[in-house]
């Protein structure tokens, strides 16, 4: 099979366990990606999204620091 043409199942997912890529869902998985290559980046592309969110501006939980939970 082509590595980079559809799976079994049409999708390839990355498995977080075993750190490989995989067809089809189960547990510990990222995905589904369109190819096998989008799938072996998976951790680049978690990377990528958590930097973007930590700073984008909508989700600042700076005010949040030192707050303890206590209330008194």
């Amino acid at each position: 099979m082509n590595s980079n043409s559809a799976s079994e199942s049409g999708e390839w997912y990355f498995d977080t366990a075993t750190h490989t890529v995989v067809d089809g869902p189960g547990p510990d998985r990222l995905g589904p990606y369109p190819t096998r290559e989008k799938a072996a980046s998976a951790m680049e592309t978690v990377a990528d999204r958590n930097r973007a969110w930590q700073e984008d501006p909508r989700w600042d939980d700076k005010e949040d620091e030192g707050d303890t939970g206590s209330k008194g």
